[in-house]
Parts: structure tokens; C-alpha cells; sequence
């Protein structure tokens, strides 16, 4: 019983020597036996002429230089194993530090896009506000519709809106927000204005609004790069459908949903789904719009999927992994399940 343990125990590579080292001794006691060598020498000497008798030696140093190849086989895929995880090691320092530098320019970009929209709120903003201002004055005592003055209000106001459009995309309402969930509101009501023919509907988790207002509450900087992050992504998926989807309907869902292996991990689920016309393979893989989405959601270690069945539409998920540690947020989310 102990003997068969420790057979159990030995690793496959040590299971093989013993095998061969029990062959070659099994061998060795037959050859004795049966006197190998007299019977090969008294058997192939009448054969003498063609040297039938080095036979055996020449098997021998085949066998040898066989093991010599073999061993120079193994040697190499060796090198060839360390280099691949070599290799296999520094492809994920890349991929690490090339997560870190799309987080950077997120950042970058997003403050840059906030530095604009300030300069356009305090230097076009206020010149703006002023040109109407003095056109007013000059309209006080003209009631034609088709004088200057009044066509100069109306072009300056025409301005000034496009300015507070462009203000609210370069700088979105998460970022002076409680949470997420008012910038998706926000995003639809704006979005059902400029698509009054699109039908959208919008379905918001109880739980995910609980969880997004807590940790807006507990950690400011997280729950702002979740929002914006959710925000940008939701605003290229609706500029997307505008643009090529020809959509009569969009649904808009966020749900907090459970992870598979951690119990404590937790997604935040956005997804949005059209009835269009779908995109095709090329488009799914390698757009721009796609590319830009997966990006995002990739550098704050999300998930990203796209699934399009032609012509009924399309699904974009992005799944933003998150951790529960407030006892409450942990209550509501059984209460919901």
C-alpha cells in the first residue's frame, strides 16, 4: 500500500524513468536466459560475408545518437518555452502600461474638454450675452421684424444656444452631479428633444441608482470616473444610432448585476439597444465609434460587448466592475434580487 502511495505520488516524468529502467533490466534478464549474444553469433555466422554481427553495435550507437537528438530537442524547446514567457510577461507590462496611458488621456482629454467649455461660458459667453444685449437697445424703437437689429438678436441667440449645447457636451452633468444616473436623465431629455420621431425608453435598476448616489457620497473621484465614463460611452452609442442607425426605438438600461466568481464584485450593466439597420462584421470590429467605446470602457478595467443582428438592430453593454463594501448597498441589493 505504501509502495503504490508513493507511485501515486511521482510526477509523470518520473513515472516514465522507472518504467524504462524496469524495461531495460527485464531485457537484461531474458538476454541472460536465453544467452543472446552465443545464439545471434551462432545463428548469423553463416552469414559472415555480409557482417550481419555488428548489427547489434550499429542499433547501439543509432539508439545514442537518438538520445542525443532528442536531447537537443528538449533543450531547445526549453529556450523556446522561456523565451514565449518572456515574451508572454512583457505583452502583459505593455497591456498594463497601455491601460494606464489611456486612463492618462481619458483624464487628459476630459480636462481639456472642461478647460473649453470654460472659455466658452466666460470669453464667447459674455460677448454673446452683450451683442444681444445691445441689439435690444437698438430694436426699442423699430417694430419691423426685418430690421438689422433684430436679425442680429436672433442670429446672436441662435449662437448663444449652439455655444450652451456645445458647453453641456464638452462638460457633461456628471461631473457636477451626485451621481450617474442624473447625467443619463439629463442626456435622454436633451436627446429625445434633437430625435422626437426616435421612441426612448429608459429603465433604471433601483439598486444601481442606490448604489451610484452611496458611492458618490463615499468616494467622490471613483463615482465621477465611472460617470463620465458611462456618460461618454452612452453619448457615442446615441451619436451612433443618429447617425447611421435609422432607429425607431432605443432602450436604455442600467443594472447593478452580480459577478460570477467574487461575491463582493459586483457591474454596473449600461446598455443600449436599437432597431435599426445593424452594422456588419467590419463595422463591429474595427469602427471608430466601436473602437473609441471599447477603449473607454477597457481603461477603467470594464467590459465591452457589441452584438448586431442585421437588419434588427443593435446591442452595445458596457459592464464596469465595482466592489460593495457598505453594509447597506449589500441590503438593498438582496432586497431587489
Amino acid at each position: 500500500m505504501k509502495i503504490y502511495n508513493l507511485w501515486q505520488q511521482l510526477k509523470v516524468m518520473h513515472k516514465d524513468a522507472v518504467k524504462a529502467v524496469l524495461l531495460v533490466f527485464l531485457v537484461y534478464l531474458m538476454a541472460l536466459e536465453i544467452n543472446l549474444a552465443e545464439t545471434l553469433a551462432e545463428k548469423l555466422e553463416e552469414y559472415e560475408s555480409f557482417q550481419l554481427d555488428e548489427v547489434p553495435y550499429l542499433l547501439l550507437f543509432t539508439a545514442i545518437a537518438l538520445v542525443w537528438f532528442a536531447w537537443r530537442r528538449v533543450v531547445e524547446q526549453k529556450k523556446e518555452i522561456e523565451q514565449r514567457f518572456m515574451a508572454e510577461e512583457k505583452n502583459a507590462q505593455l497591456l498594463i502600461e497601455n491601460k494606464l496611458l489611456t486612463q492618462h488621456i481619458l483624464k487628459v482629454q476630459e480636462f481639456e474638454r472642461l478647460e473649453l467649455a470654460r472659455d466658452l461660458h466666460d470669453d464667447i459667453g459674455q460677448y454673446l450675452l452683450a451683442i444681444r444685449l445691445d441689439a435690444s437697445s437698438l430694436t426699442v424703437k423699430e417694430d419691423s421684424d426685418s430690421h438689422p437689429a433684430r436679425r442680429i438678436l436672433s442670429n446672436a441667440g441662435h449662437i448663444q444656444n449652439m455655444a450652451k449645447s456645445l458647453m453641456r457636451r464638452l462638460r457633461p452633468a456628471p461631473t457636477n452631479s451626485k451621481s450617474c444616473v442624473d447625467g443619463i436623465h439629463l442626456m435622454v431629455q436633451e436627446w429625445r428633444e434633437r430625435q422626437p420621431n426616435v421612441n426612448v425608453e429608459l429603465h433604471i435598476d433601483e439598486c444601481a441608482q442606490f448604489f451610484s448616489e452611496q458611492t458618490a457620497e463615499r468616494d467622490l473621484a471613483a463615482s465621477e470616473q465611472v460617470s463620465i465614463t458611462l456618460y461618454r460611452f452612452m453619448q457615442e452609442a446615441l451619436t451612433n444610432i443618429a447617425k447611421h442607425a435609422q432607429a425607431k426605438k432605443v432602450t436604455i438600461s442600467l443594472n447593478l448585476v452580480n459577478g460570477t466568481s467574487d461575491s463582493d464584485l459586483q457591474y454596473l450593466c449600461l446598455e443600449v439597444e436599437d432597431d435599426g439597420i445593424g452594422m456588419t462584421a467590419p463595422e463591429v470590429s474595427s469602427g471608430m465609434g466601436i473602437v473609441g467605446m471599447r477603449e473607454r470602457i477597457n481603461a477603467v478595467n470594464g467590459e465591452f460587448l457589441v452584438h448586431s443582428n442585421s437588419p434588427q438592430g443593435v446591442v452595445v453593454c458596457a459592464k464596469i466592475p465595482i466592489h460593495i463594501t457598505c453594509a447597506s448597498c449589500l441590503l438593498a441589493h438582496s432586497s431587489v434580487d
